[in-house]
């Protein structure tokens, strides 16, 4: 199990349009107890076609208070807990939104698939499953859409 804290940071240069940056930090959880954290920060950057494209880096402590400094006010930090587990010969994430969105779940399936198939995945059957994510539900469930704060929700 970890907690993890995600900051989004101002992005300084606006010639950067749909590019952000933010840092991590992931800390183990063991009986309760907190063991240790990792840092790294995450630069998302659109390219030509619309892609996006990440470059992460793992930094220390001091350059995640530092960067601390700099986070988007006008965003949520995001704070979740992760639990991950293998069933049938899968790995899944478990991500427990704790801010915002206290109590959403969302679960993350990885596996392999051979000669460029899509992959079959076996959903855990002591899970209760809504609906499939798809690609366009980035705009909703994705934690930097997460993250805004007073964004308009949908209702319907």
């Amino acid at each position: 199990v970890f907690e993890v804290e995600k900051v989004y940071i101002v992005v300084q240069d606006p010639a950067q349009t749909g590019s952000y940056r933010f840092i991590r930090k992931r800390t183990m959880v063991k009986d309760g107890r907190k063991k240790g954290s990792v840092y790294q920060l995450t630069e998302v950057q659109l390219t030509d076609k619309g892609e996006e494209v990440e470059q992460k880096r793992i930094i220390t402590a001091r350059e995640y208070s530092a960067a601390f400094k700099s986070r988007d006010l006008s965003r949520h930090i995001v704070r979740q807990e992760r639990i991950s587990f293998i069933y049938e010969a899968q790995s899944f994430t478990v991500h427990v939104y704790k801010n915002p969105s206290p109590g959403l779940c969302i679960l993350h399936a990885q596996v392999e698939s051979s000669h460029g198939e899509s992959p079959g995945v076996k959903l855990p059957d002591f899970l209760h499953i809504e609906r499939k994510l798809g690609p366009e539900d980035e705009l909703v469930y994705g934690s930097y859409a997460l993250s805004v704060i007073d964004r308009n929700v949908s209702k319907d």
